[in-house]
Parts: structure tokens; sequence; C-alpha cells
């Protein structure tokens, strides 16, 4: 509630770097080096999650929650698709 006169502040917001550099893993690890960037997107969203938890002013919570899905997601896939690369090797 603003004072007569005074216009009421607003808390300014940081966007948050990690939650940035998580989403762009995510991305470049679904076209390649997915074994090695789908972790590291991982693993940076949910410090950026943590970090966004104890300082408010923080933003990114849609790009930590989308790279940890993408990066979630595409590690899945490609172990599953490893693991029948070698079973299909094993057929031969």
């Amino acid at each position: 509630m603003a004072l007569q006169g005074q216009p009421m502040v607003e808390a300014a917001t940081i966007p948050c770097k990690e939650a940035d550099d998580a989403l762009k893993y995510a991305i470049i690890g679904i076209f390649c080096f997915g074994i090695i960037l789908e972790p590291i997107a991982i693993a940076k969203a949910m410090k950026a999650k943590k970090m966004m938890e104890m300082n408010p002013q923080l933003t990114g919570s849609g790009k930590a929650n989308a790279a940890l899905i993408i990066g979630i997601v595409s590690l899945v896939l490609w172990v599953l698709g490893m693991i029948a690369r070698v079973s299909n090797m094993n057929r031969s």
C-alpha cells in the first residue's frame, strides 16, 4: 500500500545465471554430447532452484524447471538408445 504522494517501490529482480546456463546445456545436450551435458544441466538446474529458494529476488524458475525436465528426458532417451544399440549388436 503506497502512502499518498509517494509511489510504491517494487522489489528489483535478478535473473538467475545458473538457470540460463542449465537451459543452454540441456538444449545443446539434445543434439550433441548428451551423456556429458545432460547431467551438467540437471545439476545446474537443481542448484538454480536451491538458489531461488534462498533468494526470492532471483527469477528464472521456469528455465530451471525446463532444463531439469529436458535434461532428465534426454538422458533417459540416450541411455535407452545405447541399450538398444548394444542389444542389436549382440543379435548380429
